[in-house]
Protein backbone atom coordinates (compact mmCIF):
# COMPACT_ATOMS: atom_id res chain seq x y z
CA UNK A 1 0.00 0.00 0.00
CA UNK A 2 1.36 3.19 -1.10
CA UNK A 3 -0.37 6.91 -0.34
CA UNK A 4 0.42 9.13 -3.13
CA UNK A 5 -1.45 12.32 -0.90
CA UNK A 6 0.54 14.01 2.39
CA UNK A 7 -0.29 11.23 5.32
CA UNK A 8 -0.58 12.81 9.08
CA UNK A 9 2.14 10.37 11.29
CA UNK A 10 1.62 10.33 14.72
CA UNK A 11 4.81 8.88 16.66
CA UNK A 12 5.93 9.48 20.57
CA UNK A 13 8.20 12.96 20.06
CA UNK A 14 10.10 15.04 19.64
CA UNK A 15 11.50 15.29 16.65
CA UNK A 16 14.87 13.14 16.69
CA UNK A 17 13.94 10.04 18.43
CA UNK A 18 14.34 6.82 17.09
CA UNK A 19 10.73 6.69 16.43
CA UNK A 20 10.44 10.10 14.20
CA UNK A 21 13.54 8.08 12.67
CA UNK A 22 11.47 4.77 11.79
CA UNK A 23 9.13 7.04 10.00
CA UNK A 24 11.26 7.38 6.61
CA UNK A 25 11.89 3.16 6.63
CA UNK A 26 8.55 2.50 5.57
CA UNK A 27 8.11 2.15 1.90
CA UNK A 28 4.28 3.14 2.03
CA UNK A 29 4.74 6.50 3.41
CA UNK A 30 6.00 9.09 0.55
CA UNK A 31 5.08 12.78 2.01
CA UNK A 32 3.62 13.23 5.42
CA UNK A 33 3.57 15.55 8.04
CA UNK A 34 4.93 14.09 11.52
CA UNK A 35 2.43 14.92 14.45
CA UNK A 36 4.83 14.21 17.57
CA UNK A 37 3.05 13.38 20.69
CA UNK A 38 3.85 12.85 24.46
CA UNK A 39 2.69 8.84 24.59
CA UNK A 40 2.28 6.20 23.10
CA UNK A 41 -1.25 6.45 24.21
CA UNK A 42 -2.15 9.45 22.39
CA UNK A 43 -0.93 8.52 19.34
CA UNK A 44 -2.95 5.16 19.42
CA UNK A 45 -6.18 7.04 20.13
CA UNK A 46 -5.54 9.69 17.97
CA UNK A 47 -5.17 7.07 15.36
CA UNK A 48 -8.35 4.97 16.53
CA UNK A 49 -9.91 8.49 16.56
CA UNK A 50 -9.00 9.83 13.07
CA UNK A 51 -9.75 8.33 9.47
CA UNK A 52 -6.93 8.59 7.49
CA UNK A 53 -3.97 9.35 10.54
CA UNK A 54 -1.42 7.30 10.76
CA UNK A 55 0.72 6.41 13.63
CA UNK A 56 4.30 5.32 14.23
CA UNK A 57 4.64 2.03 17.49
CA UNK A 58 7.64 0.75 18.92
CA UNK A 59 6.98 -3.46 19.18
CA UNK A 60 9.59 -5.25 20.12
CA UNK A 61 13.41 -4.67 20.56
CA UNK A 62 16.72 -6.75 20.95
CA UNK A 63 17.21 -6.60 24.20
CA UNK A 64 13.54 -6.53 26.26
CA UNK A 65 11.40 -8.44 23.39
CA UNK A 66 7.92 -7.52 23.29
CA UNK A 67 6.62 -4.45 24.47
CA UNK A 68 3.35 -6.01 26.18
CA UNK A 69 2.97 -2.37 27.55
CA UNK A 70 2.27 -1.43 23.72
CA UNK A 71 0.25 -4.36 22.56
CA UNK A 72 -2.10 -4.20 25.61
CA UNK A 73 -3.33 -0.64 24.52
CA UNK A 74 -3.89 -2.02 21.22
CA UNK A 75 -5.22 -5.17 22.41
CA UNK A 76 -7.95 -3.67 25.10
CA UNK A 77 -7.68 0.14 24.29
CA UNK A 78 -8.77 0.19 20.96
CA UNK A 79 -11.45 -0.72 18.38
CA UNK A 80 -10.38 1.07 15.46
CA UNK A 81 -6.49 0.31 15.00
CA UNK A 82 -4.77 -2.24 12.21
CA UNK A 83 -1.11 -3.09 11.65
CA UNK A 84 -0.33 -1.85 8.25
CA UNK A 85 3.53 -2.29 8.08
CA UNK A 86 6.76 -2.93 9.65
CA UNK A 87 10.09 -2.37 9.66
CA UNK A 88 13.23 -2.41 12.23
CA UNK A 89 15.26 -0.03 13.13
CA UNK A 90 18.92 -0.99 13.31
CA UNK A 91 21.19 1.52 15.67
CA UNK A 92 24.46 1.70 17.26
CA UNK A 93 25.44 4.31 20.43
CA UNK A 94 27.77 6.43 20.53
CA UNK A 95 29.53 9.02 22.95
CA UNK A 96 28.78 12.84 22.24
CA UNK A 97 29.74 15.99 24.06
CA UNK A 98 30.80 19.61 23.53
CA UNK A 99 34.15 20.09 21.44
CA UNK A 100 37.22 20.45 23.11
CA UNK A 101 36.32 18.32 26.11
CA UNK A 102 38.93 16.88 28.27
CA UNK A 103 37.50 14.97 31.49
CA UNK A 104 33.54 13.16 31.08
CA UNK A 105 32.91 12.35 35.19
CA UNK A 106 28.97 11.84 33.95
CA UNK A 107 26.93 10.84 31.55
CA UNK A 108 23.26 11.17 30.25
CA UNK A 109 20.76 9.11 27.69
CA UNK A 110 17.87 6.92 28.07
CA UNK A 111 17.56 4.48 30.98
CA UNK A 112 17.97 1.25 28.84
CA UNK A 113 20.95 3.18 26.74
CA UNK A 114 23.03 3.57 29.38
CA UNK A 115 21.89 0.16 30.72
CA UNK A 116 23.51 -1.33 27.60
CA UNK A 117 26.61 0.70 28.36
CA UNK A 118 27.19 -0.52 31.23
CA UNK A 119 30.89 -1.52 30.50
CA UNK A 120 31.91 1.92 28.76
CA UNK A 121 30.13 3.56 32.26
CA UNK A 122 32.17 1.52 34.68
CA UNK A 123 35.65 1.37 33.03
CA UNK A 124 35.63 5.13 33.37
CA UNK A 125 33.54 5.74 36.68
CA UNK A 126 31.05 7.84 35.28
CA UNK A 127 28.14 9.08 37.35
CA UNK A 128 24.23 8.60 35.45
CA UNK A 129 21.38 10.83 34.79
CA UNK A 130 18.04 9.50 32.64
CA UNK A 131 16.68 11.23 30.04
CA UNK A 132 13.07 10.45 27.83
CA UNK A 133 14.92 10.31 24.86
CA UNK A 134 18.86 10.07 23.30
CA UNK A 135 17.69 13.00 21.47
CA UNK A 136 16.79 14.41 25.15
CA UNK A 137 20.27 13.67 26.42
CA UNK A 138 21.78 15.52 23.61
CA UNK A 139 19.68 18.45 23.53
CA UNK A 140 20.72 18.59 27.75
CA UNK A 141 24.55 18.68 27.41
CA UNK A 142 24.01 21.70 24.48
CA UNK A 143 21.73 23.19 26.81
CA UNK A 144 23.79 23.06 30.06
CA UNK A 145 27.28 23.48 28.18
CA UNK A 146 28.51 21.26 30.75
CA UNK A 147 31.94 20.41 30.22
CA UNK A 148 32.06 17.19 32.20
CA UNK A 149 28.87 15.89 30.39
CA UNK A 150 28.77 13.40 27.57
CA UNK A 151 25.46 11.77 26.05
CA UNK A 152 24.61 8.34 24.53
CA UNK A 153 22.63 8.57 21.22
CA UNK A 154 22.76 6.86 17.74
CA UNK A 155 25.62 8.59 15.52
CA UNK A 156 22.36 10.32 13.58
CA UNK A 157 21.43 12.25 16.79
CA UNK A 158 24.42 13.51 18.11
CA UNK A 159 25.18 14.95 14.40
CA UNK A 160 21.52 16.35 14.49
CA UNK A 161 22.51 18.74 17.41
CA UNK A 162 26.25 19.29 16.16
CA UNK A 163 28.11 17.56 19.22
CA UNK A 164 31.24 16.08 18.64
CA UNK A 165 31.92 12.46 18.82
CA UNK A 166 34.22 10.86 21.54
CA UNK A 167 33.65 7.29 21.13
CA UNK A 168 31.70 5.32 17.91
CA UNK A 169 30.45 2.54 19.65
CA UNK A 170 30.02 2.12 23.74
CA UNK A 171 27.00 -0.26 23.95
CA UNK A 172 27.63 -3.91 24.81
CA UNK A 173 26.37 -5.27 21.89
CA UNK A 174 27.02 -4.17 18.30
CA UNK A 175 23.74 -2.77 17.71
CA UNK A 176 19.79 -2.20 19.28
CA UNK A 177 17.24 -3.26 16.80
CA UNK A 178 13.86 -1.94 17.18
CA UNK A 179 10.80 -3.33 15.45
CA UNK A 180 7.95 -0.29 14.68
CA UNK A 181 4.82 -0.99 12.97
CA UNK A 182 2.69 1.30 11.20
CA UNK A 183 -1.03 1.83 12.40
CA UNK A 184 -4.10 3.04 10.60
CA UNK A 185 -8.25 1.88 10.23
CA UNK A 186 -7.85 0.48 6.88
CA UNK A 187 -6.46 -3.32 6.24
CA UNK A 188 -3.98 -3.49 3.88
CA UNK A 189 -4.10 -5.11 0.59
CA UNK A 190 -2.30 -8.66 0.00
CA UNK A 191 1.09 -8.61 -1.53
CA UNK A 192 1.56 -12.21 -1.40
CA UNK A 193 4.41 -11.78 1.23
CA UNK A 194 2.64 -11.06 4.31
CA UNK A 195 1.97 -11.73 8.31
CA UNK A 196 -0.94 -11.75 10.05
CA UNK A 197 -1.69 -10.45 13.80
CA UNK A 198 -4.61 -11.80 15.58
CA UNK A 199 -5.70 -11.66 19.28
CA UNK A 200 -7.47 -15.27 20.34
CA UNK A 201 -9.30 -16.10 23.14
CA UNK A 202 -10.48 -19.21 23.79
CA UNK A 203 -14.34 -19.42 25.09
CA UNK A 204 -12.91 -21.30 28.42
CA UNK A 205 -9.60 -21.88 30.42
CA UNK A 206 -9.46 -25.46 30.02
CA UNK A 207 -6.37 -27.88 29.71
CA UNK A 208 -5.45 -28.10 25.97
CA UNK A 209 -6.99 -24.77 25.04
CA UNK A 210 -4.03 -23.45 23.77
CA UNK A 211 -3.15 -26.84 22.08
CA UNK A 212 -6.87 -26.76 19.99
CA UNK A 213 -5.90 -23.62 18.97
CA UNK A 214 -2.21 -24.07 17.54
CA UNK A 215 -4.06 -27.19 16.18
CA UNK A 216 -6.61 -25.21 13.84
CA UNK A 217 -3.30 -23.42 12.79
CA UNK A 218 -1.79 -26.52 11.79
CA UNK A 219 -5.08 -27.94 10.25
CA UNK A 220 -4.98 -25.04 7.92
CA UNK A 221 -1.59 -25.39 7.17
CA UNK A 222 -0.77 -22.08 8.22
CA UNK A 223 2.83 -21.44 9.98
CA UNK A 224 2.67 -19.35 13.58
CA UNK A 225 5.61 -17.45 14.08
CA UNK A 226 4.88 -16.31 17.61
CA UNK A 227 2.76 -15.91 20.21
CA UNK A 228 2.23 -14.53 23.38
CA UNK A 229 -0.21 -15.36 26.59
CA UNK A 230 -1.79 -12.15 28.13
CA UNK A 231 -3.82 -12.80 31.37
CA UNK A 232 -7.16 -11.46 31.50
CA UNK A 233 -8.27 -9.22 34.33
CA UNK A 234 -12.16 -9.17 33.20
CA UNK A 235 -12.31 -13.02 33.33
CA UNK A 236 -9.42 -14.41 35.84
CA UNK A 237 -8.20 -17.24 34.96
CA UNK A 238 -8.79 -16.88 30.85
CA UNK A 239 -6.28 -15.54 28.59
CA UNK A 240 -5.99 -13.99 25.46
CA UNK A 241 -3.03 -15.13 22.64
CA UNK A 242 -1.60 -12.83 20.76
CA UNK A 243 -0.61 -14.78 17.56
CA UNK A 244 1.27 -13.79 14.14
CA UNK A 245 1.01 -15.86 11.57
CA UNK A 246 2.20 -16.29 7.64
CA UNK A 247 -0.04 -15.46 5.11
CA UNK A 248 -3.22 -12.39 4.61
CA UNK A 249 -6.87 -12.33 6.69
CA UNK A 250 -8.64 -11.88 3.26
CA UNK A 251 -7.37 -14.76 1.65
CA UNK A 252 -6.59 -18.59 2.27
CA UNK A 253 -5.58 -20.70 3.97
CA UNK A 254 -5.90 -17.60 7.10
CA UNK A 255 -9.00 -16.66 6.54
CA UNK A 256 -10.22 -20.44 6.77
CA UNK A 257 -8.30 -20.67 10.27
CA UNK A 258 -9.98 -17.59 11.55
CA UNK A 259 -13.11 -19.15 10.62
CA UNK A 260 -12.65 -21.87 12.17
CA UNK A 261 -11.32 -20.75 15.39
CA UNK A 262 -14.96 -18.33 15.57
CA UNK A 263 -16.75 -22.01 14.49
CA UNK A 264 -15.33 -23.30 17.85
CA UNK A 265 -16.67 -20.41 20.20
CA UNK A 266 -13.37 -18.65 20.19
CA UNK A 267 -13.18 -15.30 19.42
CA UNK A 268 -10.86 -13.20 17.34
CA UNK A 269 -9.61 -9.60 17.01
CA UNK A 270 -7.68 -8.68 14.02
CA UNK A 271 -4.85 -5.94 14.80
CA UNK A 272 -3.84 -6.32 10.89
CA UNK A 273 -2.01 -8.12 7.80
CA UNK A 274 0.99 -6.41 6.40
CA UNK A 275 3.78 -7.49 4.63
CA UNK A 276 6.66 -8.94 5.91
CA UNK A 277 10.13 -6.46 6.81
CA UNK A 278 12.97 -7.93 4.41
CA UNK A 279 15.73 -6.26 6.46
CA UNK A 280 17.25 -7.78 9.32
CA UNK A 281 15.44 -9.22 12.04
CA UNK A 282 15.32 -8.37 15.91
CA UNK A 283 16.74 -11.10 17.94
CA UNK A 284 18.40 -11.71 20.77
CA UNK A 285 21.69 -9.26 21.87
CA UNK A 286 23.22 -13.40 22.32
CA UNK A 287 24.77 -15.55 19.59
CA UNK A 288 24.26 -18.56 21.73
CA UNK A 289 22.04 -21.03 22.29
CA UNK A 290 20.35 -21.10 25.66
CA UNK A 291 23.08 -22.14 28.12
CA UNK A 292 22.49 -25.37 30.50
CA UNK A 293 19.68 -26.67 27.73
CA UNK A 294 19.53 -30.40 27.85
CA UNK A 295 20.30 -31.76 24.53
CA UNK A 296 18.48 -34.43 22.93
CA UNK A 297 18.85 -38.10 24.10
CA UNK A 298 21.30 -36.45 27.00
CA UNK A 299 18.87 -38.27 29.42
CA UNK A 300 19.31 -41.86 29.81
CA UNK A 301 16.06 -43.47 30.59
Amino acid sequence: MEFDSEMLVCFTGPKGTSDYRAIELFDSIGKYEPLPMPSVTEVIQTVNNTPGCYGILPMENSTDGEMTTILDRLIFGSTNVRIQGEVVLAEGIACFGLTGQEVFTSVISHPMVLDLSSRFIKERGLTTRHALSTSDACRTVVVERDPTLVALAPPEVGEMFDLTMYASQVSDVNEIRTRYVLIGQEITAPTGRDKTSLIVTPSADTVGSLAKVAQIFSDAEVNMVSILSRPLQAKLGMHSFSITCEGHILEEPVSHAVASLLASGTSVKVLGSYPKWKGVEVTTPFDSLPLGSLEPNSIAI
